[in-house]
């Protein structure tokens, strides 16, 4: 199942983009701003997902392949 969340370019680009939006929002809601945490999880999330689709491919597995 997490092998389709990193295979390809544009899920590997969405799932870090989600990722870096949850964790932002959330760490907004926690110091109780939760529109900064939304504007900086958009930004971040563009960041990250920019960084993933452009500089990570997926390795081979543990049995080289």
């Amino acid at each position: 199942m997490t092998d389709r969340l990193v295979e390809r370019g544009p899920i590997r680009a969405a799932t870090f983009f989600a990722l870096a939006f949850v964790l932002t929002s959330a760490g907004g809601v926690v110091i109780g701003e939760p529109r900064v945490g939304v504007r900086w999880g958009i930004g971040l999330g563009v960041a990250f997902g920019v960084f993933a689709y452009v500089f990570l491919r997926p390795t081979g597995g543990p049995d080289g392949g």
